[in-house]
């Protein structure tokens, strides 16, 4: 007896070392236990008192399986074809000890489609893994102690723990075999090889929970094996985009368009995907693939471009219209509107932008183009039109050749009068050697006073523009002209007294106010007397560009006096003399 108590303590010892090992998130599975302690011959009752103690010492021993037999006859006879594949799909999610966690239980049942009964027998028949603090879900692994045997995510992982290295082993393999195959895009991958290519590329088992960037991958070397495995997901899939790149031909866009956008959206699946999901890649990539060939075609696959919001809706209408087609069915607005729950208005503005807008510069063709074929019957243009429009573009040039040299430069470039394409702000930016928040001030300072020269009444935008910029008034300014006419413009009092004799013209027509008249709370009839009481004769008084407004909103100014010229009081003339 002095020799066992020592062998059994030892044995004990031994016991705890190898459940610690064993541990699957912090819970050693019951079966595991039984199996360990059954070596030692431990009846039922010391098999309780020694779970009992090691709970005490923070080992936490699983519950023990429910026994078959207690699965009542009728449910198991009455079990559907659907509960059957449910029980199926779970046993993928179970781990070496046949435990799952509840997560995957609610999305067998989702994916299934099982009732809520059904739902509840299949957990009650599944061996949940518990938790910690006695509830069957599974604990954030991303806290779990150093000693855990296993760090993955808390979703359900559609390989079981112990088979994510026998997976990546499997993504190996495929990509050696890719290096000696034709067409590598022609093998479908198991769901096996997607979970593997998927740990590859974001980097291990470690870095599953880790979502990789574009610009992670992209800095990555064509030979590293995350890059390879990207590919290779991808490559293995491009059927998948072909079949769906179909489903939207005829829509505005060539099959090579629809499909390269299909692969963008797979790139995009293959970053994103999660291997411990629980479904299979494609069906997680065929959501993005649609998406992005659904955007492509609402962006590029008109002339006009339609919101991708409303093309979801014209694709919805023009598929009730199909099938009402097909049933022989009239499609007129309030029969789609019904079929589409939405109020005829919204249907009859979505067939309106449903109308195809096509290119004349489309080739239909050897060399034919749309336009080609189309009868033109665009007049030719008189000649007064092109002579006044030739007019116009010489006084415009004219007119920012009056403008100082930086000013005459931006507006030049900015608006492409020299007859190159316009230049954007970075680009003037770096031909003045400034910022371009510098050439936007600019361009706001001689913006309004060159409108202001071609409203001018008289008709001759670069005189006034000249009497403008050399001004009297300008004397006394401390800034450049430009910048002096701008600030005098944005005047409040002025800018008030403006705007509430466009807003009187604009009511009352082209009648000036009455010298009593309120326009609001701004006195307009007085505010105008003040301004020809400064003005003087024909305007003389006032700056420039202050007569030009306010006799482009019908002011007239007091007329100077013409000078009474004296006539000539003739000479009378001597009588002639008597012959």
């Amino acid at each position: 007896m002095n020799h066992q108590v020592p062998s059994l303590k030892a044995a004990l010892g031994r016991l705890y070392a190898d459940l610690q090992t064993k541990q699957v998130r912090g819970v050693v599975p019951y079966q595991v236990f039984r199996s360990e302690t059954e070596a030692l011959g431990l009846s039922e009752e010391a098999r309780g008192r020694l779970a009992d103690a090691l709970t005490a010492m923070k080992l936490r021993i699983g519950e023990p399986p429910r026994q078959e037999a207690e699965r009542a006859p009728a449910q198991r006879r009455a079990a559907s074809p659907r509960m059957d594949t449910a029980r199926r799909l779970l046993d993928r999610f179970a781990d070496r000890a046949g435990m799952v966690d509840t997560r995957a239980v609610d999305r067998v049942a989702r994916l299934a489609g099982l009732s809520v009964s059904e739902t509840e027998e299949l957990r009650s028949g599944a061996r949940i893994i518990p938790s910690p603090d006695g509830a069957a879900t599974a604990p954030d692994p991303r806290g779990a102690p150093p000693g855990a045997a296993l760090s993955i995510p808390a979703q359900a992982a559609p390989v079981a723990a112990g088979h994510l290295e026998r997976a990546v082993t499997a993504a190996r393999d495929v990509l050696t075999d890719d290096r000696f195959t034709l067409r590598p895009a022609k093998r479908i991958l198991t769901a096996e090889e997607e979970v593997g290519l998927t740990v590859l590329l974001r980097g291990g088992v470690r870095r599953m929970g880790i979502e990789p960037t574009d610009e992670e991958l992209a800095g990555l070397l064509p030979e590293d094996e995350r890059r390879r495995a990207r590919d290779c997901l991808v490559v293995h899939n491009l059927g998948l985009v072909h079949s769906l790149a179909r489903q939207f031909t005829a829509q505005g866009l060539d099959y090579e368009d629809l499909a390269q956008s299909g692969k963008l959206g797979l790139l995009r699946a293959a970053r994103k995907f999660d291997p411990l999901m629980g479904i299979k890649f494609s069906t997680y990539a065929t959501q993005w693939v649609r998406q992005m060939i659904g955007r492509a075609v609402a962006d590029e696959g008109s002339a006009i471009r339609v919101p991708v919001h409303m093309h979801e809706v014209m694709q919805k209408v023009a598929r009730a219209e199909r099938a009402l087609l097909s049933r022989g069915l009239p499609i007129r607005a309030a029969d789609v509107a019904v079929a589409c729950d939405l109020p005829v208005t919204k249907v009859d503005e979505v067939r309106r932008l449903s109308r195809r807008t096509d290119s004349l510069d489309r080739t239909i063709g050897d060399g034919v183009h749309l336009g080609d074929l189309i009868e033109t019957r665009t007049a030719i243009p008189g000649v007064e039109g092109t002579v006044i429009d030739a007019l116009t573009e010489a006084e415009l040039h004219a007119a920012v050749a009056a403008l100082p040299e930086r000013f005459a430069r931006i507006v030049t470039r900015r608006y492409g009068l020299d007859g190159q394409d316009p230049a954007t702000l970075d680009e003037l930016g770096k031909a003045l050697g400034v910022t371009r928040e510098r050439v936007r001030q600019l361009e706001v300072k001689v913006r309004p006073v060159l409108k202001l020269a071609f409203t001018d009444p008289a008709g001759a935008p670069y005189l006034t523009l000249r009497r403008m910029l050399t001004d009297k008034w300008l004397d006394a300014a401390s800034s450049n002209a430009v910048y002096a006419i701008s600030k005098d413009l944005a005047n409040r009092d002025w800018l008030a007294g403006v705007n509430a004799l466009q807003t009187f013209r604009r009511r009352e027509g082209g009648r000036l106010p009455e010298p009593d008249h309120q326009e609001g709370d701004f006195p307009l009839g007085q505010w105008i007397d003040e301004q020809r009481e400064i003005a003087g004769f024909n305007g003389a008084g006032l700056p420039t560009h202050r007569r030009v407004v306010l006799e482009s909103l019908g002011v007239e100014w007091q007329r100077a006096p013409l000078p009474v010229r004296k006539r000539p009081v003739p000479r009378p003339t001597p009588p002639a003399a008597a012959p």
